[in-house]
């Protein structure tokens, strides 16, 4: 568990010290370079708690008293740029990502999909966003005992919530399967500026300005490398 005041700290370091203290684990103690600590940022389904540096000024003091080790600081998915530089500067200086890149990979092909849905018939879509969403109804493990609600509630937290479960489900036949035929379609009809302005504006910025070409893939990544 990530830790959240200096007495906390001190003390799992003691204990995990005392625990490998032994002359055949003490060279791996000595490969230690980081302690878990939970510096008052944190996001659920649809709220980020962002980085106050005052109220983690005892824990970011307690790390320059240790030599070699530094703080890894979880769950700063969603942070600003401006709160990552401060978390680095107060010594949190591994900065710990999971759901903020699959959310952002998830916004983006859901904005191509929404392009899709403008450009070609119904019948030749990939239909990905439904068959997503089907798939993770039919499948409910991955989010059942995180998400709460009643169906409409359910509905959005499964689309859209920032803890992005469905980050679980990009690898389902079924899924896969609409994933390619997406990206099939807009190569085959390359997203044209006037969509791209209305559903990936940034992009459609980069691609503007001969930054960035309007190829599916290609605006995939661009969309994630912003977000992060």
């Amino acid at each position: 568990l990530a830790v959240t005041t200096p007495q906390a700290a001190a003390t799992t370091l003691a204990i995990h010290r005392e625990a490998f203290s032994a002359p055949d684990l003490l060279p791996a103690w000595e490969r230690v370079i980081a302690m878990v600590v939970q510096p008052g940022v944190d996001f659920d389904h649809s709220e980020v708690q962002h980085y106050d540096p005052q109220a983690a000024t005892a824990l970011s003091a307690f790390i320059e008293t240790q030599p070699r080790i530094v703080f890894e600081a979880h769950s700063t998915d969603y942070q600003t740029e401006a709160s990552l530089h401060a978390l680095v500067r107060d010594h949190f200086a591994i900065l710990k990502v999971g759901p903020a890149a699959t959310f952002a990979f998830r916004e983006a092909l859901f904005a191509l999909a929404a392009i899709e849905n403008e450009l070609l018939p119904q019948g030749q879509r990939s239909e990905l966003i439904e068959v997503l969403d089907r798939c993770m109804a039919e499948h409910p493990a991955s989010w059942k005992n995180h998400y709460h609600g009643d169906a409409q509630q359910l509905h959005l937290l499964r689309r859209y919530a920032l803890s992005d479960r469905s980050r679980y489900y990009w690898g389902e036949a079924e899924v896969q399967a609409a994933l390619a035929k997406l990206i099939d379609n807009l190569q085959r009809h390359a997203p044209p500026l006037i969509l791209l302005s209305q559903f990936m504006p940034e992009q459609h910025a980069a691609v503007v300005a001969g930054e960035l070409q309007a190829e599916p893939l290609a605006l995939v990544r661009h969309k994630i490398f912003g977000r992060l």
